[in-house]
């Protein structure tokens, strides 16, 4: 419980800084996870996340995922997914076309000297109504560090993730973060973490940038 309240109060630490720091340009994002383990070999998920920005104030995006991950190999896992996306138009209303999002994901894996390292390529089709259908490469670095301080065990991590659109075929995103992941109970993992998010519309050469605090919280059930 010591460690639930520790992280309770970091969340509401950062968040009551986080409109000063982030000014007009921030966001939060919360993500949810279940998951459950079928066998050693296979495990199914659904991940709804909601998306708010204009200081934190303003939900305009939300999606619910759902799909499973196959375990081939210890440093090897493939999954497949689908999401279903919505989010507000220029006006703030919710726009009535909608996204399907069929995504296949491969990642291998490795531990080195205590750092576990990932790449996951990301292959998503975007079937998105009243637009133009593409394909999206998605490719996610990740570096993470198990720690024990005391008896405080955790997970801090960096990460990359880049975004290549082959219908302007140009990358029109980045995802830099830096954040931590701890292990509550069993079956309840939570995190935090500070994104760089680098982003353009289109085929313009302008790059955006948005400040992003994000949260997650993993159940396995």
């Amino acid at each position: 419980m010591k460690y639930a309240a520790l992280v309770l109060a970091l969340v509401m630490v950062v968040s009551f800084f986080a409109s000063d720091v982030f000014a007009a340009d921030g966001k939060y994002y919360s993500e949810f996870v279940l998951k459950h383990k079928i066998n050693d070999k296979f495990d199914v998920f659904f991940n709804p996340e909601m998306r708010l920005n204009d200081d934190m104030g303003n939900l305009y995006y939300y999606h619910l995922r759902g799909g499973g991950m196959y375990h081939a190999h210890k440093n090897l896992d493939l999954s497949l997914a689908t999401r279903f996306i919505q989010t507000k138009d220029t006006k703030g209303n919710w726009d009535t076309d909608t996204w399907y999002i069929p995504e296949i994901i491969i990642i291998p894996k490795v531990t080195v000297k205590g750092f576990n390292l990932s790449n996951a390529s990301k292959f998503e089709y975007r079937v998105i109504e009243n637009s133009t259908d593409r394909w999206v490469y998605r490719n996610l670095a990740t570096i993470a560090y198990p720690t024990k301080i005391c008896n405080f065990e955790f997970a801090p991590y960096i990460s990359d993730e880049i975004y290549y659109d082959f219908e302007i075929s140009k990358m029109n995103q980045n995802w830099a973060t830096v954040g931590a992941n701890k292990k509550i109970t069993k079956n309840l993992t939570v995190g935090l973490y500070y994104r760089n998010e680098l982003s353009r519309r289109g085929a313009t050469s302008k790059w955006l940038t948005s400040h992003i605090l994000g949260s997650n919280i993993t159940v396995d059930f």
